[in-house]
């Protein structure tokens, strides 16, 4: 995990999750930024993360375009020439070899790929609306990198599914919602299926969606989830995760949310 702490503008912090507890790791060492695109590198055993907003600006909308790794516990900056997009979104592309990273560019949505080699503008055909912070994951049952959702400024969430063949982006649902997905959300896959995890409209109660014949299909859970807004989430080889972000549950307004929970694909648990 890797983002900023409080509302301390300095205080961009790593941890790592065991299993069981966390662990703070070495510091990062550059501009304090929050919400950078994030997501591992096999090829080079690190973690990959690039962009993001100054955290020191008055205005919480100055982009920043350095690319930095993770490894062996140290950050290092990566230098040359990258793109330069705002709210960019990343994810490891196992068929490309490489870290595939979108974002809104000077005019369209633009999609990257970071490899050894270093960084390089891909052009497919068709690509979605530019938009920032929209989410990225595989569907485990088909290989199929899916992209989710995302906002222009001033958070006008987008709604529509983007399927990436290696070389274009197709469409796969509608920016007309027929499906009622929720305005925002995080894509993320554990073993056997791809989830949307999201805040329904005016609770911010958790709700899931799974990816399914080429459409999200609402999931039930026997057990009721956390109610938050702009939490984290990922799968740790057992659970899918949630942390972070602001817990509305708490009956005195939005509040810090310290505490982890488990998605096992049937219900709910709280770890802390």
């Amino acid at each position: 995990m890797f983002d900023r702490l409080d509302n301390t503008p300095s205080s961009d912090a790593t941890w790592m999750w065991s299993g069981s507890c966390w662990s703070q790791e070495p510091g990062f060492g550059g501009h304090p930024v929050f919400g950078s695109a994030l997501a591992p590198d096999p090829s080079t055993s690190s973690v990959v993360a690039y962009g993001g907003w100054d955290a020191t600006a008055l205005d919480g909308y100055v982009a920043l375009y350095d690319t930095w790794q993770f490894r062996a516990g140290v950050w290092s900056q990566l230098l040359g020439s990258g793109p330069k997009l705002s709210g960019p979104t990343a994810i490891d592309d196992p068929k490309l070899g490489g870290v595939l990273v979108i974002g809104a560019g000077a005019h369209a949505e633009e999609t990257w790929l970071l490899s050894k080699s270093g960084w390089r503008q891909l052009h497919p055909e068709h690509s979605p609306p530019s938009r920032l912070g929209a989410s990225l994951g595989i569907d485990p049952a088909t290989g199929a990198l899916i992209a989710f959702g995302g906002y222009v400024i001033p958070k006008d969430a987008m709604t529509n599914t983007w399927r990436w063949t290696g070389s274009d982006w197709l469409l796969e649902t509608a920016a007309t919602n027929e499906l009622h997905l929720p305005p925002s959300g995080l894509v993320v896959a554990d073993r056997h299926s791809l989830w949307l995890l999201a805040g329904a409209p005016y609770s911010n109660q958790l709700e899931l969606w799974r990816w399914a014949a080429g459409t999200w299909v609402w999931v039930g859970s026997s057990t009721l989830g956390p109610r938050l807004l702009g939490f984290g989430a990922a799968f740790d080889g057992r659970e899918i995760l949630v942390f972070g972000g602001l817990n509305e549950a708490s009956g005195a307004g939005a509040t810090l949310n310290t505490a982890e929970w488990a998605w096992s694909g049937k219900s709910w648990r709280r770890l802390h």
